[in-house]
């Protein structure tokens, strides 16, 4: 049997072509009480056999760098789009955690370069931000931009900066980003910043039923990524499969395309649940947050 894969898209104005389904394995749902199961071979596996193209490059998946290094070994390295984040608001600090990637992985440069969670104005102030600017102009990173929870600091940061790729929080809990990020971010037109979600699962509560509120049934993973790459701004989207069944899953869902509009309503319903659900309760890592 031929196994799901994907086609490429554009990167927003980058110039780079990505899978709609990054592979990214630190999130909740990967981590969670089965552990996470997918190795280097299913890496490789989930380019070889999927068309997944694109990978987050962290410390904290080992077995994800080790399948990227293989890949490159291997002669796919002009076919790859690796991203990876820096988190330290120092230039130096951006320099040489690119650096140590590029040592780690056995490569001259990297696609996306991300600052990631800027909860600060200042975390992206003119040496940091001049520093990404001087790593993209050497061609150690071909593409920079950053990350945040925070929406409204999204939107003010990319008129400001005109970074090349803002990576937020979307799934069917928290859709503030429509009206907050997506919607002001049209009038860049052709020359918006290229939009990568992640947490489409909401750390995995979206894949748990709700029968106090109604919902005996929950979403499944491949309606999670449906539901975030059904909304046009969005170019790709972090899974977070843990194991290659569910890998293989997703990837058969997405090709389904967008939900159809009935399951559209019901999902969202469900997310304003689940949303309602965590005030007060479990908001994963980051603490209190609007929807």
């Amino acid at each position: 049997m031929t196994a799901p894969r994907l086609g490429l898209r554009p990167l927003g104005r980058t110039g780079l072509q990505v899978s709609p389904l990054g592979l990214a394995t630190f999130g909740i749902r990967a981590a969670g009480k089965r552990g996470l199961k997918l190795t280097a071979d299913d890496c490789e596996r989930a380019f070889n056999d999927h068309g997944i193209n694109t990978f987050l490059a962290n410390t904290l998946t080992p077995a994800i760098d080790e399948g990227i290094r293989r890949l490159i070994r291997a002669g796919h390295r002009d076919e790859l789009v690796i991203a990876t984040e820096v988190g330290l608001p120092f230039a130096g600090s951006v320099r040489r955690g690119l650096e140590r990637t590029l040592r780690r992985l056995g490569t001259d440069h990297l696609d996306v370069l991300i600052y990631g969670w800027v909860r600060r104005r200042w975390h992206l102030r003119h040496s940091v931000w001049g520093e990404m600017e001087r790593l993209r102009a050497s061609g150690q990173a071909r593409a920079i931009g950053f990350s945040t929870h925070h929406r409204v600091l999204a939107t003010e940061l990319a008129r400001q900066l005109r970074p090349d790729v803002l990576m937020i929080r979307y799934n069917a809990a928290h859709r503030g980003a429509e009206r907050e990020i997506f919607q002001p971010l049209s009038e860049f037109g052709a020359a918006r910043p290229a939009i990568i979600a992640y947490t489409a699962t909401r750390w995995g509560m979206l894949l748990e039923p709700l029968p106090e509120r109604g919902f005996a049934q929950p979403m499944t993973g491949p309606e999670c990524y449906r539901f975030v790459l059904g909304h046009p701004p969005v170019d790709m989207a972090w899974c977070a499969a843990r194991t290659p069944e569910e890998l293989s899953e997703d990837v058969a869902g997405v090709l389904e395309g967008p939900l159809e509009p009935g399951r559209l309503e019901d999902v969202r319903r469900f997310g304003e649940a689940v949303h309602a659900a965590a005030r007060g309760g479990r908001r994963w890592m980051f603490g209190a947050t609007a929807n």
